[in-house]
């Protein structure tokens, strides 16, 4: 069986356990928490980013490569009948989703967060953690608290031009699900979906989110979530997590401790 390991609330790691969901791959989640999650990532992959998948001597790491390889397991059907230009669009939109959209969501959810309600960020972000992780974590959270900051220029001051960079991306998303079909291309959800529809699940808090469905939203998170509630973008992203996101239960449930 695989093992995944991510940051629970992690809206890549989200995209990474939605196509292995999709792909019928059973695996195990096990849960990190920032800070010390470096001690175990530098022992399995090249850098400290998550997700990971390991399955059997294979360690595949990013959502982008965990996803070919869901791909490649042979269980998700969207690859068949899709033309070149089709592909090179999808690659264009999960590119864009991977590099814009979802460092923009991120960074204002920390910008707004992270100075006044750290606490409560700290507490979501270490829930479900492996056992060992839960009491390091807390302990750390002051450096890792100032390097999230400072990595991802996501401070008070940040506010406005993290606002005004989100609000282009979700500008440029709407304009792409108004008036056209259910899915981003073709006619059947595919990994464009999935890749844009994670990416904003920390700003609409779907009830399928193996996370997100069962904890309540922060202060500043819930008014991220009010200010964007009636955008296109955020209706559809919501019907696909309520009409196609089945998380897998058990095996890929946070390890207890």
């Amino acid at each position: 069986m695989a093992t995944l390991f991510t940051f629970g609330p992690s809206h890549y790691c989200e995209k990474a356990r939605w196509a292995l969901d999709l792909a019928g791959v059973r695996y195990r989640e096990v849960r990190w928490a920032p800070g010390p999650h470096l001690l175990s990532a530098r022992r399995l992959a090249p850098q400290s980013l998550v997700p990971i998948l390991c399955h059997s001597k294979t360690i595949i790491q990013g959502s982008g490569r965990i996803t070919d390889w869901a791909e490649a397991s042979g269980g998700m059907n969207w690859r068949s009948g899709v033309s070149s230009a089709e592909k090179a669009e999808i690659a264009e939109l999960e590119a864009w989703a991977d590099n814009a959209l979802g460092v923009a969501v991120r960074r204002l959810i920390y910008a707004t967060s992270l100075g006044r309600e750290s606490r409560a960020v700290a507490a979501v972000l270490f829930r479900g953690a492996i056992w060992w992780q839960r009491p390091l974590a807390p302990l750390m959270w002051p450096i890792s608290r100032r390097a999230i900051m400072r990595g991802l220029r996501a401070t008070a001051e940040d506010i406005p031009d993290a606002r005004a960079a989100l609000e282009r991306e979700l500008d440029h998303l709407d304009r792409l699900v108004s008036g056209q079909n259910r899915f981003l291309v073709g006619d059947r959800l595919g990994r464009a979906d999935i890749a844009v529809a994670s990416l904003l699940s920390p700003i609409i808090f779907p009830a399928e989110h193996p996370v997100y469905g069962t904890l309540p939203p922060w202060q500043a998170q819930r008014r991220i979530m009010e200010a964007y509630r009636d955008r296109p973008c955020v209706g559809w992203a919501t019907a696909l997590y309520r009409d196609f996101r089945r998380p897998a239960r058990g095996d890929a449930a946070a390890l207890p401790g």
